[in-house]
């Protein structure tokens, strides 16, 4: 499908993809890696919506895209809100979307948004679908009914995806990216990275038995070299010891009798043989990994409660969202729970509005628009090298927090 595939992104140095030669067979693979490795660009390349710079991919396959940003409607959402055929039917009521969603787009929570994106792609019956994160802003109950609708699906289908729970349920077999790279094998993400850990294991028990018997050469060498310069200043004639009468002819007899040969050929198979294990050293590569903590230097405000928010009653939708009398001390973690649709965005854009002017808020939305993301990677590019080199460190930490500490349906190869 992709035919040694290279792609470099406008203004970058390196290729995000180098020579990638892939094939995709019927049914669902995941895409692993750690965030930033080329995942969602295989994906765009794999369905059209990139054209690479090098390389082909097979041509008149009809193909669909769910990105991962849900900022912009899916292109044939009109005819799926319009359609009544039995596949719109059934993957509205399959995925719970209700006949006036897809007209106020824009007014849906971004899970509501997700659904509809992959049952608009799901209607066309594509022959190649690329799913990008579909689970990001679903909740549980929404997951596993997407997981139900796209176990339905026969196609090529491609899946980006950090949630181990749906790969194990839909992909056959993974491509992960690793070691600059891509190495596909069986199996869902839990086989896959089992598979993944054990080559990572043998490879870095390989390393260390190349590298020990690298250093046992390289000692080997330089005691030969030593005896070597030893030898050749007992051979010198220029400063022969008087008292010794025999020592020229014992000289001529050593080079007569070859043992300079003999050490000559023995030296060079020594340093074949250590040219030899140092391949085996470069050869058995173990990527690094960034885990580790991210430690954010805080501490309670010193007012005990940082927002009283009397109860009331706020638009939401079409409707109203009742809630009781609320209090936020300066210790407080609060979970805001509930289905996709139901409020919890809007309620907190009302929370913010309560906060005094003079508290510091870091405040992360669920998607970052086109604009903030080119200020953010403006304002990284101003940084300093120093500043620039911690807050890129930090941003390579990130994928271990989330495994170690996020939840549990979330992991990276």
């Amino acid at each position: 499908m992709l035919n040694d595939v290279t792609y470099t992104y406008p203004g970058s140095i390196d290729p995000a993809l180098s020579h990638v030669t892939l094939s995709f067979p019927a049914g669902w693979t995941g895409l692993l890696g750690d965030n930033g490795c080329g995942k969602s660009t295989l994906g765009r390349i794999a369905v059209g919506a990139l054209t690479p710079d090098a390389g082909t991919v097979t041509a008149g396959l009809v193909s669909a895209l769910c990105a991962q940003e849900t900022e912009i409607s899916p292109d044939n959402l009109t005819d799926f809100a319009l359609a009544w055929d039995r596949d719109a039917r059934e993957l509205r009521e399959a995925l719970g979307i209700e006949d006036d969603m897809a007209w106020r787009y824009d007014e849906l929570s971004h899970g509501e948004r997700k659904k509809l994106q992959v049952a608009a792609a799901l209607w066309t019956h594509p022959d190649v679908l690329v799913l990008d994160e579909p689970t990001n802003h679903l909740d549980a109950p929404s997951v596993r009914t997407l997981t139900e609708a796209l176990k339905t699906y026969r196609g090529i289908g491609i899946l980006i995806s950090h949630d181990r729970d749906l790969l194990d349920a839909l992909v056959g077999r993974c491509v992960s990216f690793e070691d600059g790279g891509l190495r596909m094998r069986e199996g869902g993400y839990t086989r896959a990275h089992a598979a993944w850990e054990h080559d990572r294991a043998a490879t870095m028990a390989e390393r260390g038995r190349a590298k020990g018997e690298l250093a046992r050469l390289s000692a080997e060498r330089a005691r030969r070299t030593d005896l070597a310069a030893r030898s050749d200043a007992r051979r010198s004639k220029r400063h022969p010891d008087p008292a010794d009468h025999s020592a020229a002819e014992r000289i001529n007899l050593a080079i007569y009798s070859g043992q300079d040969g003999a050490r000559g050929r023995l030296s060079t198979q020594l340093d074949s043989r250590i040219a030899a294990v140092e391949g085996r050293v470069a050869a058995a590569r173990v990527s690094k990994r960034y885990d580790g903590d991210l430690w954010l230097d805080a501490e309670p405000a010193r007012r005990r409660v940082l927002i009283r928010l009397p109860e009331g009653e706020i638009l939401c939708g079409e409707g109203t969202l009742a809630f009781p009398e609320l209090f936020v001390g300066n210790t407080d973690h609060i979970a805001l729970v509930g289905a996709n649709g139901a409020g919890k965005s809007t309620f907190l854009a009302h929370m913010r509005c309560l906060i005094d002017p003079d508290l510091p808020v870091i405040d992360l939305p669920q998607e970052i628009d086109a604009p903030a993301r080119r200020q953010v990677l403006e304002r990284v590019r101003g940084l300093s090298t120093a500043e620039r080199g911690k807050v890129l460190s930090t941003v390579a930490q990130l994928p271990a927090s989330i495994r170690q500490r996020g939840s549990s349906r979330r992991s990276v190869l």
